[in-house]
């Protein structure tokens, strides 16, 4: 099938669409005071809000506006108690200086407002700025050349207090008490740093020759870099506290393996402890061992691999991967922790420890993500054990911010490992509730709900699937803090310092401090409302914010309990929030939505074989009780959860459908929940399926002959399946599916480089069983094998270069559907993949979709690309 070509996305968007809309919904034409039916011409004028910085009183505010089709992003702020705002077309970041100063930089200018006077200042050729803790000073990285750039610091009244040209490279301290760079001039390459005080302290840290340094890093109170030559490999600490530079060399630290070099790879930074008597390096293999696969040269595909062919070819060989190993700063002594057989880790907090496994150690295997055997590493003296064998989850252990215990799920249980006394405790033993999926309907290991952190009493708190558990390290003392189970109420902590962040690298370094106490995200499964709590010790939980609605995106100001949050359901458009004892409106995104009809929504239940299931209706924008109208559903596993999430309305979505589309035009749409009996989902989806039409139909609003079906990718799977068990639609739309089981199983997936053995397994697919196991169960739910059950018009959809579904299954579904002479059409795009990201395509898309289910479902003009060669 060959696609039209467009001369641009915004022209076909202004013309084609409009004049297709105008031919399909002659009640457009309202009156200029009297709300109207939305259409595709209008699409422009809606924007995605995102919050930005909050500034540290609470008194200030940015937000981020994006807009799909004009691409004309916006940088905003404004007072958080109103008037005037602030645009900055194409910036992406702002920065507060208290509250004193908003910066941000569009295309190359800094704009630089003061908050006080209203005054602004515009600084050209501008790549980088920040402010410092003290908010004195403010540092500017201008472009000086492609390789060079120069450095600005000036005060809070605007004038420049130091310059200086000729950097290479710079950081800034993340806690913003210094900046540190590279000069070069003359042949002499120069680390210099500022240190922000009452004024600019400078410091000189190395002087070195033409080498420029690599890798500069401000992190923890000191600074590191290295230099690379082919014969020499150097690497510096300085710690500030002490002002004293120490150098790891290659050629002289004690430990430092011979023929490996320190890594500049970009993901191979350095930590630093604390203390600064620790510092992790990477070391890089000899480069005559990394070099990457020859292209030309005859591929060996082996069964007994570790890995395929593929990915030792993107990839390269795990085994060469850096290595991490601890710098004793001094003793300067290195020690290798990671090697080639044992060639991932991460630390304990304290760094007098490292857990090691091999990533690879089980392959070949069957499931999507490798067990491992996880080993302990004393990093005072490289001795290594076993610590737990063949473990199985995604989920990475978690050290203890003190470093001495490890909290680790396994066999539907969570364990404390004891580092100091080498012991294992099973601490949910004889619990009264689980603390691993408890709705997972998928056959593989249930997964667990997670670890809200450490507490400051020394013990750890723990989620089951609504509530917090507070629990010692011996298993001995277990309390629940939350009472969301009776109510189905979900709580979650919430963090907002950068430094609490969890690195896959290192342990906790945070814990809670339970009198102090900290705010919780929460979440109604049933309704599905969400808002924030707080909770400490003394009090328990207090409710902040409840709505019907979803409530995310939530920030801090830094300096007081102020947050600033968006809430949104489908019918209101996000609104950004402030909360400071009450919640308060700041902006409301969106505004021009109250000019148009616009469609409502509701939860829908159904019985699936004794179990209730939900669903989410969608009504027509300019619904009118007593009339019939068409129903289109979208089908996707569960959607229950997304009932409170606002959609723009679009007609560049990239798998050729969005809900406004339709209930502007008259018709209901339905996303159900869909109920799955592994290894049968033939039955199970079509009943779960069948059972929501049931109940929708009994309302006595849906034309019975007149509903469509759609899906994509594993709903696109779903509805080719479910069009060979019933007749009961009067069309349906697939858009990349898998119709062939067995080749589906026997298939490389691009984006693991590994069988896709565990789709069909313990993932989507749900058979459970391996092939060979359960030959029947592949075979009867393969829609290929099953078409010619098929009755229902289908069109299909697939990018021409899809290799996360081969778009040879859409073909073969095509092909089995010709040769039993049955109604089908298949369009498949060229240069494109699992979604369309060409919007001139995806405009296409969506206008062909919107044809055929206005064809089948409204009685529409049947378009003569529906069944002829169209160009």
């Amino acid at each position: 099938m060959k696609v039209i070509k467009f001369i641009s996305a915004r022209t076909f968007f202004r013309f084609t669409c409009f004049m297709f809309w105008l031919v399909t919904c002659p009640t457009v034409m309202g009156q200029a005071n009297q709300k109207r039916l939305l259409t595709p011409k209008d699409y422009d004028y809606w924007n995605i809000m995102s919050p930005d910085k909050i500034s540290c009183d609470g008194n200030w505010v940015s937000y981020r506006l994006h807009y799909e089709y004009s691409k004309k992003d916006t940088l905003v702020f404004q007072n958080s108690s109103g008037g005037q705002k602030h645009f900055h077309p194409d910036a992406k970041e702002g920065k507060f200086n208290a509250e004193m100063h908003f910066a941000c930089i569009s295309k190359d200018t800094l704009f630089l407002h003061d908050l006080k006077t209203g005054k602004m200042d515009k600084t050209p050729r501008v790549k980088a700025f920040e402010f410092s803790a003290n908010h004195k000073f403010i540092s500017i990285i201008l472009k000086a050349s492609d390789q060079k750039s120069d450095l600005e610091i000036r005060n809070t009244a605007g004038k420049v207090v130091y310059q200086l040209s000729g950097l290479t490279t710079y950081y800034f301290d993340p806690e913003q008490k210094g900046i540190v760079y590279e000069t070069s001039q003359n042949d002499v390459s120069s680390v210099e740093m500022l240190l922000f005080k009452d004024d600019l302290k400078k410091k000189t840290v190395l002087q070195t020759g033409k080498a420029s340094v690599k890798k500069l890093l401000w992190k923890a109170d000191g600074i590191s870099f290295l230099e690379n030559t082919r014969e020499h490999s150097k690497f510096y600490y300085y710690n500030i506290d002490l002002k004293k530079l120490s150098v790891l060399d290659s050629k002289k630290t004690i430990g430092f393996p011979k023929d490996m070099k320190l890594s500049e790879a970009f993901l191979s930074n350095p930590i630093h402890s604390k203390d600064g008597t620790k510092v992790i390096v990477w070391l890089k293999e000899n480069e005559a061992l990394t070099k990457p696969l020859d292209p030309k040269a005859v591929q060996i595909w082996n069964t007994k691999d570790k890995l395929l062919f593929d990915s030792r070819k993107y990839s390269g060989d795990i085994k060469l991967n850096d290595k991490m190993a601890i710098w004793n700063v001094k003793e300067d002594k290195l020690l290798q922790i990671t090697d080639r057989e044992l060639s991932q880790g991460f630390l304990s907090a304290d760094y007098s420890c490292a857990f090691i496994f091999n990533p690879i150690a089980y392959e070949p295997q069957n499931r999507q993500h490798c067990p491992y055997d996880l080993y302990i590493v004393d990093l005072q003296n490289g001795k290594r054990n076993l610590l737990i064998p063949n473990y199985t989850l995604e989920e990475k252990p978690a050290g203890s911010p003190d470093g001495h215990y490890l909290c680790y799920a396994q066999n539907g249980h969570w364990w404390i490992y004891s580092i100091l006394s080498d012991t294992h405790i099973k601490i949910t033993e004889g619990m009264p509730v689980s603390f691993f999926s408890e709705d997972n309907n998928r056959p593989g290991e249930n997964r667990p709900y997670g670890i809200g952190g450490w507490t400051d009493d020394g013990e750890i708190i723990l989620y089951d699937r609504y509530d917090l558990w507070k629990i010692s390290l011996d298993g001995k003392k277990k309390k629940r803090l939350t009472q969301g189970r009776e109510i189905q109420k979900s709580f979650r902590i919430k963090l907002f310092n950068a430094n609490t962040f969890y690195d896959p690298l290192q342990s906790f370094k945070y814990t809670l401090d339970l009198k102090k106490g900290f705010i919780l995200e929460t979440l109604n499964r049933e309704t599905p409302a969400s808002g924030l709590s707080f909770w400490n010790l003394k009090s328990g939980i207090r409710e902040m914010v409840w709505e019907n609605k979803k409530v995310n995106q939530i920030k801090k100001a830094s300096d007081k309990d102020i947050y600033m949050y968006l809430d949104q359901n489908f019918e209101s458009s996000p609104r950004l929030m402030l909360y400071d004892s009450r919640p308060k409106e700041i902006v409301q995104s969106n505004p021009q939505q109250q000019k148009y009809y616009w469609s409502r929504n509701k939860k829908i239940e159904y019985d699936v074989d004794g179990i209730t299931t939900k669903g989410v209706l969608y009504y027509p924008s300019d619904f009118k009780e007593g009339e019939k109208y068409p129903l289109v559903l979208r089908i996707y596993e569960r959607q229950f959860m997304y009932m409170n999430d606002y959609i723009n309305p679009s007609m560049i979505t990239g798998d050729g459908f969005n809900i406004h589309n339709y209930t502007t035009q008259g018709y209901f749409v339905l996303l159900p929940d869909i109920n799955y009996e592994f290894g049968n989902l033939k039955k199970s989806v079509t009943n779960s399926v069948l059972a929501a039409v049931d109940a929708v139909v009994k309302e006595g609003n849906v034309d019975s002959t007149k509903i469509g079906i759609i899906g994509h990718s594993f709903g696109g799977y779903e509805v080719d399946l479910i069009i060979t068990q019933t007749n009961r639609f009067a069309t349906a739309v697939s858009g990349a599916p898998w119709t062939d089981l067995v080749s589906a199983y026997l298939y490389v997936g691009p984006m693991f480089q590994r069988p896709d053995f565990f789709r069909a397994e313990d993932h989507q697919l749900r058979i459970g069983k391996s092939l060979y196991e359960d030959t029947q169960s592949y075979l009867k739910n393969s829609p290929v094998l099953l078409a010619s059950s098929v009755n229902t018009p289908l069109l299909g959809w697939a990018g021409a270069e899809d290799r996360h579904v081969n778009t040879l299954h859409s073909m073969e579904f095509y092909l089995a559907l010709r040769r039993l002479n049955k109604e089908h059409t298949l369009l498949i795009y060229p240069n494109e993949e699992h979604q369309l990201v060409k919007n001139e395509n995806a405009i296409d898309l969506n206008m062909r979709i919107m044809q055929w289910f206005n064809y089948y479902l409204k009685n529409g003009k049947k378009c003569d690309w529906f069944s002829t060669y169209y160009h």
